[in-house]
């Protein structure tokens, strides 16, 4: 009898270490090689990590910070279904020489979570009255 309630506390701690590990944030690396913007925030040039920081929700937050910490952003986005992805990458929207943050892709992915245009972005388009061209890159 104690022998079974200790293989039944065991199992339920191995579950639990299991679901904590699924849990877990998932982040990616990526050198984007020119300023982009993100929400209302500039970045320049970097490595930058994107985590998403509540990955149990359907509404995704993404964190965007720089590898020396010194520049982030926090954007929400929306589930968007597509092909599956190889590898991971960001996207932007690129309007002349202007970048904005579009999506992230995860590697084995066919979801990927997207951002809205915002009142700059809009604005962006609008003045050089042309669609925006998509700009990936790829995840370290």
């Amino acid at each position: 009898m104690k022998l079974s309630i200790a293989i039944m506390i065991l199992c339920a701690a191995f579950a639990v270490n299991a679901k904590a590990q699924t849990a877990a944030p998932q982040t990616i690396r990526a050198n984007v090689p020119f300023t982009f913007t993100v929400g209302d925030k500039t970045l320049p040039a970097g490595v930058y990590t994107v985590r998403i920081l509540n990955p149990a929700s359907d509404r995704k937050a993404l964190q965007i910070r720089s590898e020396d910490g010194h520049f982030s952003a926090i954007i929400q986005t929306v589930a968007v279904k597509g092909s599956l992805a190889d590898n991971a990458k960001l996207v932007f929207r690129r309007y002349g020489e202007r970048h904005f943050f579009a999506k992230v892709q995860l590697a084995g992915d066919s979801t990927s979570f997207a951002t809205t245009k915002n009142h700059t972005e809009r604005a962006t388009e609008r003045a050089l009255k042309h669609p925006a061209r998509n700009t990936e890159i790829a995840a370290l």
